[in-house]
């Protein structure tokens, strides 16, 4: 065989160990399923390619292209994740997969009809190809390079930078060998372009963090290990079966998905006790306060009860001991009060009452002169006379709290924390804003997703509880963020006006005049 037919095998390797490391963070981060897909069109492309010049059989040719074309879709599906497009042009990226599905499909249809292998081959086919898959990709790096462009972080530059010159190797050679395979007289570079791509995207996902802290260079290794373990099961199939073509076809997709599935179990396991680690380090932070709301009325009825029972003991009469009575009921009261608080915070039921939102911003706000932080400046633009709006206090001043919470964590040197209240038509607006780290489009695009969290010790309920808080009471909450520049929260809520004499939610005070 030729240098080049080896090579394709060690790039099958390195694409097969990336691929299972990309999988492991499926469900975790956007880029992890694009990247693993496009890493197993790639490498089942360097594996066709290397048996065809193994065995000569023609059927590889056809396995080479129906890898090449899926590489198209799966490469722009991974530009759209890193730069934060992912929902916001799902159209085109949905769209992208249904016309190269279509043609992978046609392309397979060719390994049993003759007829169709010569449409495949037909310089139509090539044309309807390159037709559809350079306008998709050559806008795929146009939103990369625009990214590259707007970033400030290095860090965020370099990854910027290295994906760009990584899948533009990748994508650019691959195409000679797919024009190659359509019958068009070009040399065929799909093999340099993995060798020299490859690395550039390994250094991003694994040097530079892309899918965050979880995953290490021993992680790297092991995948790598277990690829070329799996090569060599390749070549051993190839001895026993060289003259069976069907054969050879199970055989390295057994093999491939054995490799995968190994690889996604073993460094999942050491990633999964990590986050057993956090989950219970965010349990134990919830029980701590919830302990520290119980804990005050539930002494004070100790004491009470105490005291009682004393006065019993001694055949004194309680005639005079109706405070204590009456302090037993008011702390049962409660007890009550708190645990509906948690069910409603875990539910997101408002119970509605009139609300002055200055008020409520004040009263959160008088809470921060106690943590701290003398280096983050607190400032207030509060609108005059704002119209009343119907909503819980309770949920609404917790979720002012996360969002306040967020904005001091991201100011770890200071800052200042800007928190206006605003009337807009018939609504009111409530925006907090600080000047802290930032966002990467990555992170903005899912931060109020359930769960989802870039801190180490975080829950990632914070924004998604403040989104749910928002549209319970009928409003919209939106984000803007900028790394390095801060990050700026508001929420719209529909404003309520309420007659005169009605307490205010949480505050038992009446409503002023108008």
């Amino acid at each position: 065989m030729t240098s080049q037919a080896w090579i394709s095998l060690g790039a099958c390797a390195g694409l097969l160990a990336l691929a299972g490391l990309a999988l492991v963070r499926v469900g975790r981060s956007p880029m992890a399923l694009p990247l693993s897909v496009l890493c197993i069109t790639l490498s089942t492309w360097n594996f066709a390619d290397f048996a065809l010049a193994h065995s000569g059989e023609p059927g590889w040719r056809i396995m080479a292209l129906a890898a090449a074309l899926m590489s198209v879709p799966s490469a722009l599906h991974f530009i759209l994740a890193f730069v934060g497009e992912r929902r916001r042009l799902a159209v085109v990226m949905f769209s992208s997969y249904g016309v190269f599905g279509a043609m992978t499909v046609t392309a397979l249809a060719a390994l049993g009809s003759a007829r169709v292998a010569q449409v495949v081959s037909s310089r139509g086919f090539a044309l309807l190809v390159l037709a559809f898959s350079g306008p998709l990709l050559l806008g795929g790096f146009g939103l990369l390079t625009q990214h590259l462009r707007r970033e400030v972080r290095s860090t965020e530059r370099t990854r910027a930078g290295l994906l760009l010159t990584g899948l533009a190797l990748l994508v650019t050679l691959l195409s000679t060998d797919l024009v190659a395979v359509l019958g068009q007289d070009v040399p065929r570079l799909g093999n340099l372009g993995t060798l020299l791509g490859l690395p550039a995207i390994a250094v991003v996902a694994l040097r530079l963090r892309l899918f965050g802290r979880d995953l290490s260079n021993v992680h790297a290794m092991y995948a790598l290990l277990l690829a070329l373990m799996g090569v060599l099961s390749y070549l051993a199939v190839f001895q026993l079966f060289a003259a069976q073509y069907g054969a050879l076809v199970v055989g390295t997709a057994a093999i491939t998905l054995v490799l995968l599935a190994t690889m996604r179990r073993g460094v999942i396991a050491y990633v999964a006790q990590r986050e057993r680690l956090e989950q219970m380090a965010t349990l134990g932070r919830f029980s701590a306060q919830m302990a520290h709301d119980l804990k005050n009325p539930i002494a004070a009825l100790k004491g009470a009860a105490q005291y009682l029972k004393v006065e019993h003991a001694q055949g004194r009469p309680w005639d005079d001991k109706g405070d204590f009575l009456d302090l037993l009921l008011e702390q049962v009261e409660r007890l009550d009060r708190v645990v509906s608080t948690y069910q409603r915070l875990g539910r997101v039921e408002p119970l509605r009452a009139p609300l002055d939102l200055n008020e409520l911003v004040a009263s959160v706000l008088s809470l921060q002169a106690f943590t701290g932080r003398p280096e983050v400046q607190l400032r207030r633009e509060l609108a005059v006379d704002p119209p009343r709006c119907s909503g819980d206090w309770d949920l609404l001043a917790n979720a002012l709290e996360n969002l306040v919470r967020n904005a001091f964590e991201a100011m770890p040197r200071g800052g200042t924390l800007t928190v206006r209240t605003q009337v807009v038509g018939t609504g009111l607006v409530l925006s907090v804003e600080d000047t802290g780290e930032g966002m990467n489009v990555r992170t903005r695009e899912r931060a109020f997703d359930d769960f989802y969290t870039t801190k180490a010790m975080g829950s990632g309920l914070g924004l998604a509880f403040v989104r749910r808080v928002v549209e319970a009471h009928g409003g919209q909450v939106s984000l803007t963020s900028h790394e390095g520049r801060g990050t700026t929260v508001t929420l719209r809520l529909p404003a309520s006006e309420a007659p005169a004499g009605v307490p205010v939610s949480g505050q038992g005070a009446p409503w002023p005049s108008c």
